[in-house]
Formats: C-alpha cells, sequence, structure tokens
C-alpha cells in the first residue's frame, strides 16, 4: 500500500531534504508543498533521479496562509487519491515556518498557518495516520533554566513553537476522543543549517530531517509527545 504524504515548505532546507529521503523510500506519494510552485520543481529537479521507481513526488502551491491556496491544493489532493484509488492521505507534516521577529508575521505562518493547513485537510486523513508539528527546543519552557548564558532572546519564535507544542497536545487529546487512531506528535529535528537562520546551524539539515523521515513512515507509535533524534524532549 502506497504511503501518502503531505508536506509544507518543501522546497528547501528540512522540508526539501525531507521530501527526497521519503521519496527514495519504496511506495511513498509525496505532495511536496511550496508557496511557488516553480521552487519546487526546480527542488524536484535536483533529487529526481533519486525518487524509487515505486514512488512519486507531486510538487503543488502551497501557501498555508491563503485561504483560497488551500482550498485549491485540497481540491488537487482529493481528486489525486481518488483517481488513484487511494483512499486517503496518511501523514501531514506541519513544516512551514519562518523566523523573522515580528509576531504578527510570525504567528501568522507558524501558529494560523498551521492551524488552517490542518483544519483543512484532518477530514482527509486516514484512520492511524500522523499530524507531525516540525517544532523546535526554543519552544520548550522547561528548557529555559538549563540554557547557557547569553541566552536566545526569540520572543516571537520561540512563543509560536511552544504554542505549536500546545496544538499538538490538544489536537492529540481530541484524535484519542475520536478514537482516529491518528497520532499528533512535535518533532524536534535540532539546529539546523537552513535558510531560516542564514545556514548558521550546526547539523546538516539533510541528517536533520531523518527524525521526521522516521516518524513519516512508521504507521504505529505515541501521540501528544515531543522528542528527538535521541528521544523525548521536555515540553
Amino acid at each position: 500500500m502506497v504511503r501518502t504524504i503531505l508536506v509544507t515548505g518543501s522546497n528547501q532546507g528540512l522540508g526539501m531534504h525531507t521530501v527526497h529521503q521519503l521519496g527514495s523510500t519504496p511506495d511513498v506519494l509525496v505532495f511536496m508543498g511550496s508557496r511557488k510552485l516553480a521552487a519546487a520543481e526546480e527542488a524536484l529537479s535536483k533529487f529526481a533521479a533519486d525518487i524509487h521507481s515505486s514512488s512519486t513526488v507531486v510538487p503543488v502551491q502551497l501557501d498555508i496562509t491563503d485561504a483560497s491556496s488551500i482550498k485549491a491544493v485540497h481540491a488537487f489532493v482529493s481528486d489525486f487519491l481518488n483517481e488513484r484509488g487511494i483512499p486517503g492521505l496518511d501523514v501531514l507534516v506541519n513544516n512551514a515556518a519562518i523566523f523573522v521577529p515580528s509576531f504578527q508575521e510570525t504567528y501568522t505562518v507558524n501558529v494560523f498557518g498551521t492551524v488552517a493547513i490542518t483544519e483543512a485537510f484532518r477530514p482527509l486523513l486516514s484512520k492511524g495516520g500522523a499530524i507531525l508539528n516540525i517544532s523546535s527546543g526554543l519552544g520548550s519552557m522547561a528548557s529555559y533554566p538549563k540554557r547557557p548564558k547569553p541566552r536566545p532572546l526569540l520572543p516571537a519564535y520561540a512563543s509560536s513553537k511552544a504554542a505549536l507544542n500546545m496544538l499538538t497536545v490538544q489536537w492529540a487529546m481530541q484524535e484519542e476522543e475520536k478514537g482516529s487512531g491518528i497520532r499528533v506528535v512535535s518533532i524536534c529535528p535540532g539546529f539546523n543549517a537552513t535558510n531560516l537562520n542564514n545556514y548558521a546551524g550546526t547539523m546538516s539539515p539533510a541528517d536533520g530531517c531523518k527524525v521526521i523521515v522516521k516518524a513519516a513512515l512508521e504507521k504505529e507509535g505515541r501521540t501528544g509527545v515531543f522528542f528527538n533524534k535521541d528521544g523525548d524532549n521536555q515540553w
């Protein structure tokens, strides 16, 4: 059975490497979301030769802050799956995010956009599927006293990820009450060198994405948890 996955913000960085590695495994159908379709197509051209013969990567224009864009992608994905006799989407990877000082801009993408895309695609998710929220250790309030000084002062971004973590908990509880079998988790991929942080990160996104890829391919597991490649993160 083909594993169907939508990754938001996937034309570069962690998202792109996540799509690359998912597409390189057998029996996977990945929708590669990007605000600009041309950017996704260009990114895909760089690793198209690595896509497994039984798998498919489909670039889609997706701006999670634009209701009309979300609606169009939902219709496209639904039709694409129906035409192939696939009952639904297995995994939504909420990867799209920005890193700017403005609270308004940050929350519009990192929180409200994530809510909008999740609410739109939740009805399409299959039983036993998953919602993967790509978070950050900066969103952990428990980590505050442990951080060495000088501590990073990033109130907009850090608080948006803390909000995302609470959404993970709330959505996980909702799915448990419904008995849907849908897992909802927060994942910290580490401090990756991407455009988000002007490539200041200490990890390669090709390595950082592995924890996301693993979670996306798993067909069962825990829900309502926050973890990284080494294990559980404190909230």
